[in-house]
């Protein structure tokens, strides 16, 4: 089964909705979620459970999980504090959200495909990007996006790729979204 793309970026477009955006560098842990979600450290959240740390992290863990309290609702989402580099701390915490918003059940290719494009459109959104690089004379590079978004110059240099090699139509959501960001980006340009 292919990934959902067009369900991923539509359930990011929506979340970015109901958010008070005032920068292009989006942070997740500011976010207000219609769901019960909570972000905290790995190594804070052992503590205050007071369990060893190895309960809440296996050999495969890559810097974030979602751990998912069915009986309340509630997801937990948590990040490795000493990961040195902060923008991919930030993307494992946008991707965990992406699992959840995407009703997620298990853990496969298809499904970490899905949040990471979930992620993608959370720190840098196709139409705002294309805006952008509308503002920048029909340019955008990746130096670009790593310059005013939330991630790394890897996750920029896909994004471009991304860009390039689909045509995506634009809802009314997504409108909606670069009215948001539109001032934004014009402030760079002014």
């Amino acid at each position: 089964m292919s990934p959902e793309f067009s369900k991923a970026k539509a359930e990011a477009t929506k979340l970015l909705l109901k958010q008070n955006i005032t920068d292009l560098h989006i942070d997740v842990r500011k976010f207000v979620f219609d769901k019960n979600i909570i972000i905290d450290s790995v190594q804070h959240y052992a503590k205050v459970v007071k369990q060893d740390i190895s309960c809440f992290t296996t050999e495969e863990f890559n810097g974030s999980c979602v751990i998912k309290y069915d009986k309340q609702d509630i997801y937990v989402v948590l990040y490795d504090e000493d990961e040195p580099y902060e923008r991919k701390k930030h993307w494992g915490i946008a991707h965990e959200i992406g699992h959840i918003y995407l009703d997620h059940t298990k853990d496969e290719e298809k499904e970490e495909i899905e949040a990471h494009f979930f992620a993608a459109q959370i720190v840098a959104p196709e139409i705002v990007l294309l805006y952008y690089a509308k503002r920048n004379g029909g340019h955008l590079m990746p130096n670009d996006i790593y310059s005013n978004f939330n991630c790394s110059f890897q996750a920029a240099k896909k994004r471009i790729k991304t860009l390039n090699t689909y045509y995506w139509s634009y809802t009314a959501y997504d409108k909606q979204l670069l009215s948001y960001f539109k001032p934004l980006v014009d402030m760079k340009f002014a």
